[in-house]
C-alpha cells in the first residue's frame, strides 16, 4: 500500500507513463478503478490525490463525471511557457554552478542529441533543465516550477513528436558555455530564447489543427 505522503507523486509519474505510452490523451477521462488497481489503494486517497493535482493543470475535475487529463488551450500555452521561462530564468540567475554540474549537463545534452524516439527526447530535455535548477535553494519556487513544468510536459509532448531537435540542442550548449565563464545574463537570455522556440512551436501547431 503507498502511503499518502508519496501518493500523489506516484499518481503523477503513472498520469505521465500513461501520456507518454499513448493510453490517455488531454482531454481523455481517467479510470480511477485502473489506477488504484495499479497502485493498491482505494478511491478516496486517490480522489485526494487527483484533487491536489487539478492545482498543477495536468487534471481537470468535472462534477458528476469525474477526472480529466487537462486539455490544450492556446492561450494556456502562451502563459505557462512565459512563466516558466520567467521562473528558471530567476533560479538560474541565483544557482552557483559547479564544474561538475556542467559536466552533468552536457552528458545529458548529449544523451537528448542522440535519442531517437519522442519520448527518449521528451525525457532528456527535461532532465536538463530539471537539472539546470536542481541547486536552487528557494524551495517553494522549484516546486512550483516543477508543477509547472507538468503541465508543460503535456504541451512538450506534442513538440517533441512533430519538430526537430537541433535547435534545442545547441542551445543548451550555448547555455553550458554561457555559465562555464559566468557569463549568467548570457546564459539567461539563450534560456528564454529557448523556451520562446518552444512556445512558438506549439502555436504554430495549434493554427495547424485549425486550419
Amino acid at each position: 500500500m503507498i502511503e499518502k505522503n508519496i501518493l500523489r507523486k506516484a499518481v503523477k509519474d503513472i498520469l505521465l507513463e500513461y501520456m507518454e505510452q499513448g493510453s490517455v490523451k488531454p482531454g481523455e477521462r481517467i479510470s480511477l478503478p485502473e489506477l488504484a488497481k495499479e497502485l493498491e489503494v482505494s478511491a478516496t486517497p486517490l480522489r485526494e490525490a487527483l484533487t491536489q493535482l487539478t492545482e498543477t493543470g495536468l487534471v481537470t475535475y468535472i462534477a458528476n463525471r469525474g477526472f480529466f487529463v487537462s486539455s490544450l488551450h492556446e492561450q494556456e500555452a502562451i502563459e505557462i511557457y512565459e512563466l516558466i521561462a520567467i521562473l528558471e530564468s530567476q533560479a538560474v540567475l541565483a544557482t552557483d554552478f559547479l564544474i561538475s554540474d556542467l559536466k552533468e549537463l552536457e552528458i545529458i545534452n548529449a544523451q537528448f542529441k542522440t535519442a531517437q524516439d519522442s519520448i527518449s527526447k521528451l525525457r532528456t530535455d527535461r532532465l536538463f533543465h530539471q537539472k539546470l535548477i536542481q541547486n536552487y535553494s528557494n524551495q517553494t519556487a522549484k516546486k512550483i516550477i516543477e508543477d509547472i513544468r507538468m503541465r508543460v510536459f503535456i504541451y512538450e509532448f506534442e513538440f517533441m513528436e512533430s519538430s526537430p531537435i537541433d535547435d534545442s540542442v545547441s542551445m543548451h550548449q550555448e547555455i553550458i558555455d554561457q555559465l562555464k565563464q559566468n557569463r549568467r545574463d548570457e546564459a539567461i537570455s539563450i534560456l528564454k530564447s529557448n523556451w520562446e522556440i518552444s512556445k512558438n512551436q506549439i502555436l504554430q501547431n495549434f493554427q495547424t489543427k485549425l486550419s
